[in-house]
């Protein structure tokens, strides 16, 4: 057997399994984007401040989040980083992948995926196994599937919503909630080039943890270069881009204001995980203060628990609710919402 015959049998018996997949998928019916993915339910403040996430039936916490309410800087960073030539391709990208054969295969200096946006969608939607040449085809004929039935913007957010962001934390819209404590739509500049770093290497880049954090800085200089020569970056964008973060691990997790984010918490829709209450975390904190202290000061005459909710006349909305003065005090059943609870007038 000649060489030639060699090469030709190494590329053309993949090319045509290829091929024969792209148009047996291409022709199926419309995959749903998520599948049987569950969501979590958030609940926050006015101004979207945590106060709990639950966690979603697979024990990850996994908000579902809209495009629109990511922040641009934090979605032009992920392609920056992931995928730049995203809006032109149809669901791979033949120069990555050659690339990323010649790496592997060839020169051997260490596993290259040269895997699209949309490519990293189905191996997270269908559970591909991607390390064999079998599963990379796979995942290029599920990749064309998706883009013949979704739109650039629907097959982003999904990706969005279901990437890898350390530990069990998957979502950007997750990761800016537990991490810094801010909706997705109002990460920094600097927070976005973090976060969209993490989802290429989720386990070295968990940034809750002091190494994890280390490689995410690492790699989000990296990113900022490429970001200054893209976008450019003014000298007070530059320093910031050089600082530090702290990131909230999910053993911090809040649990504020625990009646009222626990009842308001079954009101989550399917098609959205978070809830945006009318409380104010503020008052919140200032309203469980004052009434800790009320039965501190009463308590020679008896009592030993109170609830208290203020309203805002002027438009009828809560902006705190304390049921009870310890929610996890069972000798008084702090758990029971006294601003819910039926009791008798006298």
């Amino acid at each position: 057997m000649t060489w030639r015959r060699v090469i030709f049998g190494s590329v053309a018996a993949p090319c045509l399994v290829l091929v024969l997949l792209v148009l047996l998928v291409v022709f199926c019916a419309k995959p749903d984007l998520y599948g049987a993915t569950t969501f979590s339910t958030a609940v926050t403040d006015r101004n979207g401040v945590l106060l709990r996430i639950e966690l979603a039936d697979d024990d990850r916490y996994r908000l579902k989040t809209a495009l629109a309410e990511i922040a641009p800087t934090a979605v032009a960073a992920t392609l920056l980083y992931e995928d730049r030539w995203f809006e032109s391709h149809v669901g791979f990208n033949i120069g990555a992948l050659l690339r990323a054969a010649w790496t592997t295969y060839v020169q051997r200096d260490r596993a290259v995926g040269g895997s699209t946006i949309t490519m990293q969608l189905a191996r997270l939607r269908f559970g591909l196994d991607t390390r064999s040449v079998r599963g990379k085809l796979v995942q290029i004929a599920r990749a064309v599937q998706l883009e013949r039935h979704y739109t650039k913007d629907a097959i982003l957010e999904a990706y969005l919503n279901l990437a890898p962001y350390g530990g069990n934390i998957e979502g950007i819209g997750t990761a800016s909630l537990i991490y810094f404590d801010k909706p997705a739509s109002q990460v920094s500049l600097p927070e976005a080039l973090a976060l969209a770093v993490v989802p290429q290497n989720p386990v070295k880049r968990a940034p809750a943890t002091p190494n994890g954090m280390a490689q995410t800085l690492s790699a989000r200089a990296r990113l900022a270069s490429l970001w200054a020569d893209e976008y450019g970056l003014t000298e007070t964008q530059a320093a910031q881009a050089s600082l530090p973060l702290v990131a909230r691990a999910t053993s911090r997790l809040p649990y504020r204001a625990p009646h009222f984010s626990r009842h308001l918490g079954s009101y989550a829709r399917a098609d959205r995980s978070v809830v945006r209450t009318s409380l104010d975390v503020g008052i919140q904190t200032t309203l469980e203060q004052r009434l800790q202290r009320y039965v501190e000061r009463k308590r020679n005459v008896g009592i030993r628990n109170a609830s208290a909710m203020l309203v805002d006349f002027r438009s009828m909305q809560v902006v705190a609710s304390v049921g009870s003065a310890a929610f996890f005090d069972t000798a008084i059943a702090g758990q029971v919402d006294g601003t819910r609870a039926k009791r008798s007038p006298g």
